[in-house]
């Protein structure tokens, strides 16, 4: 039996960097790259595959090797990657799962919940997927670390039960903004501890802004000082997820707006009534066909484009990283985004940015910033109204990048902080492992 002196070995559930969603791997790196600035020997990464298989994350020239090992929520118990079978390892106190040890053995697990996915909202089976990590976790009597994110809502009283047990014993939960802090506060109720429970910013604000391996030629060209000089380079982040497929979207977002029109309608003035340059940047790649896809939704605005027009504009490397993103995003003048992610990319590096919402979220993030104003919701405000706006954002540039250079190093260094404190909570924790 030994006291936990220094933190060696953490595991991460709720950022799985397989997705194709870089705002998720986003908060993966920004786990990963504190950690092993911190010289953790060894990270686990909790993903949808099989088994264990090393790998190495990439920051520059600097390569992190992080073991990513499978845990998805699924009814055959035979295989080892099952959440189910791993909890009932945890039980019985079983070495023959290799995933269920790990968990043990960890010094500390951190939860991000994907950001904003610890909710009923998507049904009972997302649910489940997401809470059982941390119950695992729990249950093997490890300390479990709920990183700033999203809490709620919750439809069910059931899973506000499961909620509520769930931040009552973790070993502290971070809300990534005052509305999320609100809600966590309310599921805490007489157990709020404000040394345990607390509000901080996404993690993505400290991710490391790295230049891309693989820039076009174009994009270079455009990005460099001459050029600059002549011509600002905007950027625009379009979501496939409401635009490929619109009118099932609109309908089950609520849509007031018509999200391709408003698409079409504001790059065209951009060309039209502007000299910029524009990069259309994708944030989730999934495979080509799929609704989700930003790189087809991406193609089809470059498509519908006159030649002449084509000739300023450029589309970002899909495959890129979130921190060769965050690089590149961060060199625009100006910047528009529906991913969220996408846009603290640009609120992170001080880029003036606007967002084109349909979710609660996104508005605490930007307000954390000091740019409540930035937000426009499609849901609420119709295509006229929201075009409006992103003209006027456009021409203010200036103004809203000074008042972020005031704004953003606070929350940079908060992002930071946020993960030392937690990092340093563990590593002064007094619980004791368990002998092996």
């Amino acid at each position: 039996m030994q006291a936990i002196s220094k933190v060696r070995n953490v595991c991460l559930f709720g950022a799985s960097p397989d997705t194709g969603n870089r705002g998720v791997t986003a908060l993966c790196h920004s786990v990963i790259w504190h950690l092993h600035s911190r010289n953790v020997n060894k990270i686990t990464v909790f993903d949808h595959g099989r088994g264990q298989r090393p790998d190495q994350v990439v920051f520059g020239n600097e390569r992190v090797t992080v073991n990513l090992r499978g845990a998805v929520h699924s009814r055959r118990l035979y295989r080892t990657e099952c959440l189910w079978t791993i909890r009932m390892a945890t039980w019985l106190n079983s070495r023959w799962n290799s995933a269920a040890h790990d968990i043990s053995e960890a010094d500390a697990v951190y939860d991000v919940s994907a950001g904003d996915s610890f909710t009923d909202l998507y049904g009972e089976r997302r649910f489940r997927s997401v809470v059982l990590p941390k119950l695992i976790a729990l249950e093997a009597g490890r300390p479990l670390v709920l990183l700033p994110q999203t809490y709620g809502p919750f439809r069910s009283p059931e899973a506000r039960a499961t909620a509520e047990k769930i931040v009552r014993q973790s070993r502290m939960a971070w809300a990534r903004d005052a509305d999320s802090f609100a809600a966590l506060k309310e599921l805490l109720g007489d157990a709020f501890d404000p040394a345990r429970h607390r509000q901080g910013v996404d993690m993505a604000f400290a991710l490391p802004a790295i230049p891309p391996r693989n820039l076009s030629p174009k994009i270079q060209w455009w990005l460099s000082p001459e050029e600059r000089r002549q011509h600002e380079v905007v950027g625009l982040n379009i979501s496939g997820l409401i635009y490929n497929d619109p009118i099932p979207a609109a309908e089950q977002f609520g849509l007031k707006a018509n999200y391709p029109l408003l698409v079409h309608e504001f790059l065209d003035w951009l060309l039209q009534s502007t000299d910029v340059r524009v990069i259309l940047v994708p944030h989730v790649t999934t495979r080509s066909g799929e609704v989700e896809s930003d790189p087809d939704a991406v193609q089809k605005v470059y498509d519908r484009l006159s030649p002449e027009h084509q000739q300023r504009v450029a589309i970002a490397e899909p495959e890129s990283t979130p921190s060769e993103l965050k690089w590149l995003i961060g060199q625009t003048a100006w910047f528009c985004g529906t991913r969220m992610h996408s846009t603290i990319a640009g609120l992170g590096s001080g880029v003036p940015t606007a967002a084109v919402s349909y979710s609660l979220k996104t508005r605490g993030v930007f307000a954390t910033c000091g740019q409540g104003h930035q937000v426009f919701e499609l849901r609420y405000q119709d295509t006229a109204a929201i075009l409006a706006s992103l003209k006027a954002s456009f021409l203010r540039r200036q103004v809203d990048r000074e008042l972020l250079a005031k704004q953003i190093p606070a929350v940079t260094r908060m992002a930071r902080n946020q993960l030392d404190e937690i990092f340093q909570s563990i590593t002064t924790d007094k619980r004791q492992i368990r002998s092996s």
